[in-house]
Parts: C-alpha cells; structure tokens; sequence
C-alpha cells in the first residue's frame, strides 16, 4: 500500500478511472457490495470513487494496466465481461514507464 500512496503523491489516479480503462460496469453489484460492511459507501460515494472516470482533460491517460499499482481489485462479478483484476503490490513496467516519463 506504500507504492500505492506514493502513486497518489506522485498524482496518479486510480487505474479503475483511468478515463480510457473501459471498464464495463455491473453498477448494481458494485453499489450493492461498497454500500454494505465494511465500505457502507453512499451511492454517490460509490460513484465518485469507483465507477466514474477521471476526465480526460484532467490527466495524462495511458492504456489501462491492469498490473498497476494504482488498480484496485476488481472481482468479475463488478463487471458485465468478466474483467477481474488481483491486489498488485509492485509497480508494473507501465508504472515505471509514465512515472519516469513524467519525472525527468
């Protein structure tokens, strides 16, 4: 969760509202699961944090890499196509890549 952070320090968003990431949305499952224990999130919490994107004229996008430090997991019953991603503890080629291209 440090690299994570320090994603955050460095302004990157989270990979799941990289505004050109895609992803298909089960909203019903995302609001019905955040807005239980332990999120107990508003639907509008839920919206502001996991099913809208960043827009575009806000950020640097780039393809979305589901390796990223910034993605959070995404379990395939959030999704209408089976898009699942896992808990990333390292940062990926790709984090590397923009946060050189950004930094120097």
């Amino acid at each position: 969760m440090v690299l994570h952070e320090f994603g955050h320090a460095m302004g990157l968003i989270h990979e799941h509202q990289n505004p050109v990431a895609g992803i298909h949305w089960n909203r019903e499952a995302v609001i019905r699961e955040l807005s239980g224990p332990p999120n107990k999130w508003s639907v509008q919490e839920i919206e502001f944090n996991v099913l809208t994107p960043a827009s575009p004229s806000d950020v640097t996008a780039t393809a979305m890499d589901k390796d990223s430090i910034m993605m959070y997991p995404i379990p395939k019953t959030w999704t209408t196509d089976g898009f699942s991603a896992g808990f990333n503890s390292n940062l990926s080629d790709a984090d590397q890549k923009f946060i050189r291209r950004q930094y120097t």
